[in-house]
């Protein structure tokens, strides 16, 4: 009973502090995998985007995320460009688009899209990335970074199911400037890092309507290589079916996925997950449950590991009559980790870092979503659980018979005990006009502290609050405001608790149209120009812009 009240305790406290917080999401949908989507360390796509007043609807998911830190805050406004009161037919339609920019910091920004001409089964795409300074928030030099991409993608449509595809090819390369000053000196080779990622994609669905069977098959491979002679590849399939067993109100379902990875970074390690989730899907109008059975087998050759483990799932939703959606769960798993997404998340990783997944042993939710009228719409959700093995990220800290410390290098810490979480998650969402939408989204986390003194590097609470205002049919600019909570770090060199400053991240875009093909953008990035550290011995860039122009043709 102790423990239904202290979840309840915290639910209703987080509750009150945080109408303005979140990171997470859950959709009522079909109930298809969730995937998040990749991260992006660095400016997205401006392209001018015309779209109708009906479809500037801002939408919003939240999702079941692994558990895991935040990323570098970074500004990914999504541009949305007025129609000027065109109809569809009047339109002029361009399918490709060129932008060219320069910042501070000896940035240089170039990003191309062309997208040939097509017909309505097959689809193609070509995109081209560039983004890079010459110089970092410390040591000139010795904090640049470059980041560029090239990418193919194709989609092709029949008349019952779909094809994608795609292969690109990235290159990132930043150093490792965290090291402790003043430093004697040495050659910048010493401290850089390449990360060469190959991807290669295929999918098959069915899109035909109202199909007995429906069915989606997505295979992926990664290779991944650095400048410490790490290389990974990993192969990922996944499998979904659906089999209505009494019309749509009884449905059989069917979730898979196949998971082989080998990493080399010393001796070779092969490491595999295989998931089979059957399940039943109940569907009676206002309710709707969800009952199934999630096997996981987990392998890695080095380690000597080859379990299998099985967590029931569960979950009940009531749909009130004005659409507001409750919801209640139970259920396990086990997470991955690889080489590739701990670099996604924390790129100064040292060499031959140590690779475990993480198993949610169990976790119980509650939420809700939908509208409220008046433009609001609203997105909760509670859940309390148990983990095994979660990370954190530390700087380096020698062992025993090793020379010293290496402040610029980070090494994955597991907490081998059972670590109870409490997660909470809210987002609020306004649109009272066509000329002004908003968000406020927030996420608080507790983890019992077990095998160290704090959770090394996850904030505990995150707020972003992001605003789209389109000002006239030529302007459109948007603002966002992020905060991270305090973090903990333990100096790799004294040994003791170092606390992180809370992050206040201000970011702003405008862009101007000057007619139907050309535009203007300017970024402001860090607004209020603190060096902030996500990460020990890494502050970040102080105020830094983009100034550019966009083509579409």
């Amino acid at each position: 009973m102790s423990q239904k009240v202290a979840f309840w305790a915290v639910l209703s406290l987080c509750y009150t502090q945080v109408c303005a917080q979140i990171d997470d999401d859950i959709v009522i949908t079909k109930d298809r995998k969730i995937e998040l989507p990749p991260a992006n360390r660095v400016f997205e796509k401006i392209p001018p985007v015309k779209t109708k007043p009906e479809d500037r609807q801002m939408k919003y998911a939240f999702f079941d995320r692994k558990p895991k830190g935040i990323e570098e805050v970074k500004f990914n406004p999504t541009v949305v460009a007025p129609d000027g009161g065109k109809k569809k037919e009047e339109e002029d339609k361009y399918n490709n688009y060129i932008s060219l920019g320069a910042g501070n910091f000896g940035r240089i920004f170039g990003e191309v899209y062309i997208n040939p001409a097509q017909d309505r089964k097959m689809i193609f795409g070509v995109h081209a990335l560039h983004n890079s300074t010459s110089r970092g928030p410390i040591d000139d030099k010795n904090s640049a970074n470059m980041y560029d991409k090239a990418e193919l993608s194709g989609k092709y449509l029949a008349d019952k199911f779909q094809i994608n595809s795609g292969f690109s090819y990235n290159r990132d390369q930043y150093y490792f400037y965290g090291y402790k000053r003043p430093r004697a000196e040495f050659d910048r080779k010493d401290i850089r890092q390449i990360l060469n990622t190959v991807n290669f994609n295929v999918g098959f669905e069915n899109i035909a309507p109202n199909p007995r069977v429906d069915y989606s098959l997505k295979t992926n491979i990664r290779s991944l290589k650095d400048n410490y002679a790490a290389q990974e590849t990993d192969w990922t399939t996944t499998f979904n079916a659906y089999f209505p067993i009494i019309d749509e109100k009884f449905v059989a379902v069917i979730d898979a996925d196949a998971n082989m990875a080998q990493r080399s970074d010393g001796e070779v390690d092969k490491r595999n997950l295989f998931r089979v989730e059957p399940s039943f899907k109940l569907n009676l109008n206002s309710f709707s449950a969800s009952i199934g059975y999630k096997a996981v087998n987990e392998f890695d050759e080095v380690k000597k590991i080859n379990r299998t483990t099985g967590y029931p799932t569960v979950v009940i939703t009531y749909k009130l009559p004005n659409l507001i959606y409750i919801f209640a769960g139970y259920g396990g798993d086990i997470v991955r980790n690889t080489l590739g997404s701990f670099l996604a998340e924390n790129p100064f990783l040292m060499p031959k870092t140590k690779l475990l997944n993480t198993e949610k042993l169990q976790e119980y939710h509650i939420g809700g979503k939908g509208d409220i009228g008046s433009g609001f719409s609203f997105n909760f959700k509670g859940s309390m659980g148990y983990y095994k093995n979660l990370y954190y990220f530390n700087n380096y800290a020698p062992k025993v018979n090793e020379i010293k410390a290496d402040t610029a290098k980070f090494a994955v810490l597991y907490d081998s005990l059972k670590t109870q979480f409490v997660n909470v998650s809210a987002q609020l969402n306004y649109q009272p006009a066509q000329i002004w939408r908003t968000y406020l989204r927030t996420d608080i986390n507790h983890y019992q502290r077990r095998s160290y003194e704090k959770p090394f590097h996850r904030p505990l609470v995150t707020v972003k609050w992001g605003n789209t205002f389109i000002v006239s049919d030529r302007l459109i600019a948007n603002l966002d405001v992020a905060y991270i909570g305090k973090t903990f770090a333990k100096n790799p060199t004294t040994n003791e608790l170092v606390t992180n400053k809370a992050i206040i991240d201000m970011n702003a875009e405008f862009d101007y149209l000057f007619g139907k093909q050309f535009t203007a953008f300017v970024k402001l990035n860090n607004i209020l120009g603190k060096k902030y550290e996500r990460y020990l011995y890494y502050p970040q860039q102080g105020l830094n812009f983009l100034v550019g122009v966009n083509f579409s043709f």
